[in-house]
């Protein structure tokens, strides 16, 4: 397809020129805002030739392009006009920007801490199984070490929360951390522990509240504390600051913490439980179609993780969840299971491919890929994950399913549904986890979906790839930082790999040099992202930051032109970290090999969490 012709049909599908009140783009996708979002034909995008994807996301329609997006945007504007200011209803746009911030904000403070949970919650599934075969007794002192080590996170999981709250607020970790400190300071714990009712403090009361394990107490102080900290520390003098700063946030936010934001927090927090006990209570069965069914919904808007806070709380309130991780984990297996089902029907080799290895993935809990890259872009896949997460929902709340750990929702959960007191746990779960899969399956072959039909010149440059030499290329990495595993990155388009293979870095330096010796195929306008193609023809895209394009260039300095030849290791783009952060942008950059389906072997290695340097080797590529 033409890019004139594609242009012409996106604009057509989403209403007309008259239904747009501005058109941009960023480095792979055209943006959009719409004054009707009704008249918007998101599947009709979806399926164009040319079209990766369709989304309406913070407030805009976007249409994921790739490395072509320039030049499809020029068609776009040719049909639209630049039209560089919108007549939307600001009310309405602010209304989503805010809801997709307070998403982003839950799992920009729950991503870090993941590991950690997901740890301990292992643990408390093993000491069960352990418990369950009899190989441990309660009253021995392994089992009070073992318990020490599956609960400790939990218990302590204000402080943990407290650190990942105070990078996302940006604010003092150490003065979040002492907030976490006096919701768990000994006083408190003793006192509630005795049934005491509280202190006095200036005539109020700081009451005796039970805070380990709590989620909503810690955020919400963290969240007041950094508006407070930026406040004093820009009154108080800059040569008494060090000392005076961190003295007045501390007689203001741990008094306020223990007398307003803690018992506020822990009531909310205690509602949102009550709330969902009284639904699953009166809704019974029906709560767990209607969630189970929605499920899968809610991972494509991103809904899903709002529901954070309601499994840590029914954790510590009661020491499992049997409301959201039980629907999760028949979903993964719905998702996996019309993942299959297309692989099985679909004649295109490449699609095929795509749908084992995501389905694969959402076997071992991890959703994304399968949702946005095979059952979402086909729509009927996804109805039959609906309608069999609506009826394994059902099973799991009918038999009263109980989890006992957060972690990923998958095959290697199975120990955390082990209970001793209910050996029947486990068996219910697997039951209702098979019938997830077999249902999605057996739907998705009865409803169908319109195969992608095969691309013949690709076959083609496929077989002509693979008889070539052998010769294996290594791509280092473009800057020094921690590497985050795909599914941390909240950006569906980039942790769904949509575009290419990828691994995600957040960096810790301010440089980004070249991943390997090739030229520069493209430096974007806004600075933010840059095109590499390497001597054998790999070509790489680098975007720096989430959302950065709105920063029109600000803070990043290319050191390159297009066209340049670049040696590995050269200095490409220096940007200044912490300004961009400052304003509220998330710095985790993506390294995307945009035509990764040309080679016949792309290994990605394994670096999730662990920190490389610039150069040191990511992917290795075989033609």
């Amino acid at each position: 397809m033409s890019q004139e012709k594609l242009a012409r049909d996106i604009v057509n599908k989403i209403g007309g020129k008259e239904n747009i009140t501005r058109a941009w783009h960023c480095v792979t996708r055209l943006r959009f805002h719409v004054k009707d979002e009704s008249k918007v034909d998101v599947e009709g995008i979806r399926k164009l030739t040319g079209a990766m994807g369709a989304q309406f996301q913070n407030g805009q329609f976007q249409v994921i392009i790739g490395n072509k997006v320039m030049e499809v945007f020029k068609e776009v504007e040719s049909k639209v006009g630049s039209n560089n200011k919108s007549d939307i209803d600001e009310s309405s746009a602010s209304k989503k920007k805010l809801l997709s911030r307070f998403f982003d904000m839950i799992s920009g403070v729950f991503s870090p801490v993941i590991p950690a949970i997901a740890g301990a919650g292992m643990m408390k599934g093993i000491l069960a199984l352990l418990q369950v075969l009899g190989w441990i007794s309660v009253e021995s002192d392994a089992y009070q070490v073992l318990t020490i080590i599956s609960d400790a996170a939990f218990y302590f999981l204000p402080f943990l929360l407290a650190i990942s709250a105070a990078k996302r607020f940006k604010v003092s970790e150490y003065l979040a951390v002492a907030l976490a400190g006096a919701l768990l300071y000994p006083t408190i714990t003793a006192g509630v522990a005795s049934g005491e009712s509280g202190l006095k403090f200036l005539g109020m009361s700081v009451p005796f509240i039970g805070y380990s394990a709590t989620v909503i107490p810690i955020i919400i102080a963290v969240w007041i504390l950094s508006y407070v900290y930026k406040l004093i520390n820009r009154i108080v003098p800059s040569t008494v600051r060090v000392v005076l700063t961190p003295t007045l946030v501390f007689l203001i936010m741990i008094p306020f913490t223990l007398i307003v934001a803690g018992p506020i927090g822990f009531v909310v927090g205690d509602y949102v439980g009550i709330a969902v006990a009284w639904i699953y209570e009166h809704g019974g069965v029906f709560a767990g179609i209607l969630i189970g069914g929605l499920m899968p919904v809610f991972v494509v808007t991103g809904m899903h993780y709002g529901f954070a806070p309601i499994i840590l709380q029914n954790m510590g309130k009661y020491g499992y969840d049997n409301a959201i991780l039980p629907l999760n984990i028949v979903n993964s297996l719905a998702q996996a299971g019309a993942a299959f089902a297309v692989s099985f029907r679909t004649k295109n080799k490449k699609l095929k491919s795509l749908a084992v290895s995501t389905g694969v993935s959402a076997l071992l809990g991890v959703t994304e890929p399968a949702v946005f890259g095979v059952n979402l872009k086909l729509k009927r896949p996804l109805y039959a994950t609906m309608i069999a997460g609506a009826i394994s929902g059902g099973m799991v709340v009918y038999f009263g399913v109980k989890c006992f750990g957060f972690i990923l929702q998958g095959l290697e959960a199975f120990p955390v549904y082990i209970d001793p007191a209910s050996p029947m746990n486990l068996v219910y779960t697997i039951i209702s986890m098979i019938i997830a899969f077999i249902i999605a399956f057996v739907m998705t072959l009865i409803l169908g979906f319109e195969d992608v039909p095969a691309d013949e010149e690709e076959s083609t440059k496929e077989n002509k790839t693979t008889s070539l030499s052998h010769e294996g290329e290594e791509i280092g990495s473009p800057l020094t930082g921690k590497v985050l595993p795909l599914q941390d990155v909240p950006d569906k388009t980039f942790s769904g790999e949509i575009l290419g293979e990828s691994i995600a870095i957040e960096p810790s330096a301010n440089t980004l040099v070249s991943p390997f010796d090739g030229t520069v195929a493209m430096i974007y306008p806004t600075k933010h992202a840059i095109g590499l193609r390497s001597e054998n023809g790999l070509e790489v895209l680098i975007h720096i930051g989430l959302e950065t394009v709105n920063l029109e260039g600000r803070f990043f300095d290319v050191k390159v032109e297009q066209g340049q030849r670049v040696q590995k290791g050269e200095d490409l783009i220096s940007f200044d970290r912490e300004a961009i952060i400052s304003e509220g942008y998330n710095m985790v950059t993506l390294v995307i090999m945009t035509n990764s389906d040309q080679f016949s072997t792309v290994e990605k290695l394994d670096l999730d969490y662990q920190v490389i340097k610039t150069e040191e080797q990511i992917f290795n590529v075989q033609k």
